[in-house]
């Protein structure tokens, strides 16, 4: 009896035939082509030396260049309005009542003043107050450039604003007393800018005062012919007025203050930059991941045989 004559032959041989049509390949082949952890394990530990040696040196150099570095130090001086002008604020509002409290208590936000603050702290006119006051294109040794001098002003200057509505405004320098004092020096400036328009505001106040006084007096005069809840209201508004015109004159005959120093800056005892090592942490991650980036490469231009030799 031949082979195709026995049992099971012609399945056998068909099924041999349906197996290595639809595979094309045998299992061993397809696990050679699969990179799984193993291998990439294998890649690290074969190069383990280059990858030791590259972080190594960015680790040294990013500390040699952080010694190197000048150091810098940060002086901080916070502000806050003044507690009378909110109270005066406050009760502005509430003698209004109702929906005019709502309004006028929204404009004289806290956050508006203080965001106005924070619009003369990086005027221009400040800065170049501070810079023709300490000389600062002599400080930084830049000459003919008055914009670059801001610029550099600028970029070491932070000013923020806290949630308690506390601005802060914080400078970096070399010198730890410079910090400090150009720190004070802005707060200054603040000081001044805010008095001259505050006094510019408070006397264009009294105008306007003046004036409306005066056209509610020429209505009153004529009251008789006003209805009994239009007159109630004018006396009120009269009333308010005289008050508010009273303020206006105080506030433009003397000069008031318009912030309130809650912490004067001092010269800080620690530097602030360079932060070292934070530096050379940050160069040894770098280091590491470039260094296994190069490793893959360079392995992925050689043959895949190449990975397992």
């Amino acid at each position: 009896m031949d082979d195709t004559s026995r049992p099971g032959s012609s399945v056998d041989k068909t099924t041999v035939g349906i197996t290595g049509s639809n595979s094309g390949s045998s299992p061993r082949q397809n696990a050679d082509d699969e990179i799984n952890l193993a291998d990439y394990l294998h890649v690290i530990s074969k190069h383990r030396r280059m990858i030791f040696w590259i972080c190594t040196i960015a680790v040294i150099t990013t500390a040699i260049i952080s010694l190197l570095l000048p150091k810098s130090y940060a002086a901080t001086a916070s502000v806050v309005p003044p507690i009378n002008v909110l109270q005066k604020e406050s009760s502005l509002a509430g003698s209004l009542g109702g929906v005019g409290s709502d309004l006028l208590r929204k404009a004289m936000d806290v956050s508006s003043i203080t965001d106005m603050y924070v619009g003369i702290l990086r005027s221009r006119s400040v800065a170049d107050a501070l810079i023709e006051r300490f000389d600062l294109a002599t400080v930084y040794r830049v000459k003919g450039s008055v914009s670059r001098i801001r610029q550099i002003l600028s970029n070491r200057t932070s000013i923020r604003v806290g949630d308690e509505g506390i601005v802060k405004v914080t400078v970096e320098d070399r010198d730890p007393c410079r910090a400090a004092v150009l720190a004070n020096a802005y707060v200054e400036e603040l000081d001044r800018q805010n008095k001259r328009l505050f006094v510019g505001q408070a006397a264009s106040k009294k105008f306007f005062l003046e004036n409306r006084l005066k056209e509610i007096e020429q209505e009153l005069s004529q009251i008789d012919n006003l209805l009994s809840r239009d007159a109630k209201i004018k006396e009120m508004l009269f009333e308010l007025l005289t008050r508010e015109y009273e303020i206006a004159k105080i506030e433009e005959a003397k000069s008031m203050p318009t912030i309130q120093v809650l912490d004067k800056a001092i010269a800080p005892e620690h530097k602030f930059k360079p932060k070292r090592k934070r530096m050379v942490l940050f160069a040894g991650m770098a280091g590491l991941f470039i260094s296994v980036l190069v490793v893959f490469v360079r392995e992925h231009l050689t043959p895949l045989d190449g990975i397992r030799s």
